[in-house]
């Protein structure tokens, strides 16, 4: 998200949508359509700057987003939704909204995402125990993302909502210098 303000933009929509979705037993359905559409717009730079566009109209970015929404099969909330941004100029909020319907989706199932980033593979075995260990003390499931980053060295970089846990060997080096230095 660019600044607060577009935040409190994207909380107030997701805020309508995630109400409707909701009383309509649509969440799944909309969750699964917003994060297609955000993937296809992060994987092209034509949709980004179709979204970010000044030079269309409100109709032309309202038309040509219900043709990609037929394609994708899209859920009618959804599509209502999509057609209202375009027409509202607010198609540019749709990565930030896509991430907060998604948490907020998450949330309303007792989950919670977590990221892990470590200096090699994780097994099975590990991600599993890293899951447990999170799940455990959140009081709800994770889900986790792994990534891999050699420049770590060792251990794992945990991030969970606004939280970094860092076990690496290069953070701990680095706040050993730190200290050093001090």
């Amino acid at each position: 998200m660019k600044n607060q303000s577009s935040k409190r933009i994207a909380e107030r929509y997701v805020k309508a949508l995630f109400d409707v979705a909701q009383l309509g037993g649509a969440l799944p359905a909309v969750e699964k359509d917003l994060a297609a559409l955000n993937a296809a717009v992060a994987a092209s730079d034509e949709l980004q700057r179709f979204i970010e566009s000044p030079l269309l109209t409100r109709e032309q970015k309202a038309s040509a987003m219900q043709a990609v929404l037929v394609k994708q099969k899209a859920n009618d909330i959804t599509v209502k939704f999509l057609l209202m941004l375009a027409r509202q100029k607010r198609l540019d909020a749709l990565p930030a909204i896509a991430e907060l319907f998604a948490n907020w989706a998450e949330a309303a199932r007792g989950e919670m995402s977590a990221s892990v980033t470590s200096a090699s593979k994780l097994s099975d075995k590990d991600a599993g125990l890293v899951a447990d260990r999170l799940s455990k003390a959140y009081g709800k499931k994770i889900n986790l993302s792994i990534k891999e980053d050699a420049s770590l060295l060792g251990g794992v970089v945990v991030h969970i909502g606004s939280i970094q846990l860092d076990g690496s060997l290069s953070g701990k080096l680095r706040r050993l210098k730190q200290k050093l230095a001090a």
